[in-house]
């Protein structure tokens, strides 16, 4: 922390002015005019620092506290998921975050693809362990989140069974299941973890504001060292004019008050404390104290999702709860439609499928061979479909929680229908 902070040359200064005052030629005052509002400078700092380490370490015992059911020879029991180990038979529930590296070995899903069961899952969800030998080789821990090698091995059947693993068999930490319940066997932990290992060292964060203000006091430093060479040159540079053109710098110190510094970190502090209780963004978390005032200074937002914004309506002790993306606008170059006017692409659906089917069909022959320019109505339509093709969304019936069949197979009513994709806005659309 402390060399963070006095490696920008804005705490650097304050901290050779109060060094220069253990040199008895260049003492303008008592020590304690220097080393104490230095000091304070840095007690805010590393209290602010201590209390954002305190925080972040409450979340990862909060995400490693979080209870999993294991398979063991005794049944199932529960355990934390900071105290699975490497071989543990670990079942995943819906919507529950995968807590190791791990390789899948089956579900409950009707339609889900089982690798050389282990386990035996009943309607009813019990799981009751076989006793089989068998054993997973798996690669050296790497940072490859693509690719996955390795072999899983039966030896008291006949003949003995082997099966090649490769990434659709690997579920990887920090996950979320999507749907029905998945089994799998843990191949890593801790450290070697592939979302561990791709995660660099963690760096400290300064702001814009706090690199111009950097910069600013470089230029008034200058503007020091200029006039105090104005100051001796008037007096010839007689005597010791080195030590005078110290104590001169010193003198006009006050030019670059360290008050500045503090009210910046004090401001910090403030911003990020009123973020954290606004009314209007509840459940927000502040990861960073030191760049609050950065998200005044934007001017724009980059993003991918075009038309759709994550909308976030349950957040507990900081842990999303729910993350649901929201379709808000289609837009098709001329003219765009919002949630308020989606009744006027409806009906320019309707008009388009209500003049197809009272078209004969020579003069749905004819159109199509014809180059006409789209009228709206088709332009929508044309958007819609394509809207409507363009996933790859499963839908599925939930009855008491349980997934069922596709739609495909059996008919229930839409509330009970829920949409699976790999993506939330596959999802929305």
């Amino acid at each position: 922390v402390l060399f963070n902070q006095f490696k920008y040359f804005f705490n650097l200064y304050f901290l050779l002015l109060a060094c220069s005052q253990f040199v008895v030629e260049m003492r303008l005052g008592a020590l304690y005019t220097y080393w104490v509002p230095l000091g304070f400078v840095l007690a805010v700092t590393v209290i602010r620092e201590a209390a954002e380490e305190i925080r972040c370490y409450m979340r990862d015992k909060e995400v490693n506290s979080q209870i999993y059911s294991k398979l063991t020879g005794r049944g199932t029991v529960k355990v934390k998921s900071s105290n699975i180990q490497v071989g543990d038979l670990i079942i995943v529930e819906k919507n529950q975050r995968v807590p190791a590296d791990m390789i899948f070995l089956r579900t409950s899903e009707k339609n889900g693809k089982h690798l050389e069961p282990i386990v035996k899952i009943a309607i009813n969800l019990s799981l009751d362990l076989l006793q089989i030998r068998s054993y997973v080789y798996a690669e050296e821990p790497n940072i490859d989140i693509h690719n996955f090698v390795g072999t899983f091995t039966r030896e008291d059947s006949d003949p003995s069974v082997n099966e090649s693993l490769s990434i659709e068999n690997t579920l990887w930490a920090s996950t979320v299941i999507a749907s029905g319940t998945v089994v799998g066997v843990v191949l890593y932990t801790g450290r070697e973890l592939r979302s561990v290992m791709n995660t660099s060292n963690p760096r400290s964060k300064i702001g814009l504001f706090d690199l111009e203000v950097n910069c600013l006091t470089k230029i008034l430093f200058g503007a020091l060292v200029v006039v105090s060479l104005v100051m001796v040159a008037l007096q010839h540079f007689a005597g010791r004019w080195y030590l005078q053109i110290i104590r001169f710098l010193l003198l006009f110190s006050n030019i670059i008050p360290i008050s500045l510094r503090v009210n910046l970190d004090m401001g910090k502090i403030v911003y990020s404390w009123v973020i954290r209780r606004d009314s209007k963004i509840p459940g927000t978390v502040v990861r960073s104290s030191t760049i609050p005032e950065q998200l005044g200074r934007i001017s724009y937002l980059l993003t991918d999702k075009t038309g759709i914004y994550v909308e976030n309506p349950a957040l507990s002790r900081g842990t999303l709860t729910q993350n649901e993306m929201v379709f808000k606008r289609l837009h098709l170059g001329t003219v765009a439609y919002g949630l308020d006017s989606m009744d006027e692409v409806q009906s320019h659906i309707f008009s388009i499928y209500t003049q197809q089917s009272q078209e004969p069909p020579a003069v749905k022959g004819l159109a199509l061979a014809t180059k006409v320019r789209k009228t709206m109505s088709s332009r929508v339509h044309e958007a819609v479909k394509a809207i409507a093709l363009c996933h790859n969304v499963t839908p599925v019936y939930e009855s008491n929680g349980v997934t069922d069949q596709a739609e495909a197979e059996r008919h229930y009513e839409d509330s009970c229908r829920v949409y699976q994709a790999s993506s939330p806005d596959e999802v929305s659309l």
